[in-house]
This record gives structure tokens, sequence and C-alpha cells, in this order.
């Protein structure tokens, strides 16, 4: 009997869930298991001879990290979106957010299930998005679970991107207030004199 196992080999391919799962495992079969979508039991026929080779190309998957920033993502004919205004993102978002910002490895579904949500109504190239909520949040795991760690790492992308153009305003600005400060200390010490 030959058991067809099939490894995701891109960061487009992983799952959340299976990354989650594969980190939970306390066993190579069950690692096994948590990304080749096969049963235990088919799992356990595999020869022992093949499961470092199996594990060994996931891990390599792993080291070849993708990133690719989605501002909607359909998952089970089912459209979400990314918090369309961060200006406005609420209190307890950012709560949430922040706490679970702690233990990202941990916390995957309950930060994107905060930052994408389904869609609400759409007009055009815009939309809103369902409320945050304990409550809609237990609606939206199932489906997070089914993103894939590229839309995960696009999610960080963002936020690491938005952050480093932030220090670099911030560092334009400081520099032209400081020119600023010194032609008027310049202008005032002229004065004086």
């Amino acid at each position: 009997m030959s058991i067809k196992v099939s490894i995701p080999a891109d960061y487009s391919s992983i799952s959340v869930k299976q990354y989650l799962d594969y980190h939970a495992a306390k066993s190579d079969i069950d690692k096994l298991v948590s990304i080749s979508n096969l049963l235990k039991e088919q799992v356990e026929q595999i020869p022992f001879q093949h499961l470092p080779t199996l594990l060994g190309a996931f891990q390599e998957t792993l080291q070849n990290e993708s990133a690719k920033f989605f501002e909607t993502i359909t998952i089970k004919d089912k459209d979400f979106g990314f918090i369309p205004d961060l200006y406005s993102i609420s209190m307890g978002e950012y709560a949430d957010i922040s706490t679970w910002a702690s233990d990202v490895n941990t916390n995957i579904v309950k930060i994107m299930g905060t930052l994408y949500r389904p869609i609400d109504k759409r007009v055009g190239a815009k939309y809103t998005i369902i409320p945050h909520s304990k409550q809609n949040r237990e609606l939206v795991e199932d489906y997070v679970e089914q993103m894939t760690l590229e839309q995960f790492n696009g999610a960080l992308l963002f936020f690491s991107t938005l952050l480093s153009e932030l220090n670099n305003t911030s560092l334009d600005y400081l520099e032209t207030e400081v020119k600023k400060l010194m032609t008027e200390a310049e202008q005032l010490k002229t004065e004086k004199d």
C-alpha cells in the first residue's frame, strides 16, 4: 500500500492552522499529520525512514518566508477586509492586538481575526467590516485558521513598513525643526549684536 504525502511548498500554501498545529504537536507523527492532511493511521503506515525527510522539507519551507499584503482575502467564499481605517481603530482592538502581540505564535488567529474581518458592505473599492467583539471574533476564527502564513506575514509587513516610514518621517520632521530653531537662534543672536 502506497501513501501519497503532500507537504506545503511555500508560505502561500501553509495555513495558519497547519502552522499552529505543527508547533503544538508533541511527536513527529503528529507534526506530519498537521501538515499533510492525512489521518494519524495513514501517517503511521509511512516508512519511518521517510519521516525526517518529510519534516525536513517542511522546515526548509518555513525558512523561506514570503509576505504579500492583501487588503481583502476570500476564504470559503467569504470576503474579509483589513481594518480599512487605522485612525478609527477602537481602544478594544488596540488593547487586544497589543496584548496578543507579546506571544504572536500563540495568538495568530486572534490577531488576524481582529485585523481581518468579514466585509459587511462594499461600495466600489471601499468596504466596511463587521464590528470587533468577542462574539464576532469567535465566529471568524474558523475562517482565520485557513488564512496562509503569507497573508499573516503580509499583515506584519504592513505594520513594519508603516513603522519604518513613521520613523523616517519623524526624523525628517525633527531635522527640519532643528534647522528652523538654529536659524531662529542665529537671527536672535544677530539682532542682539
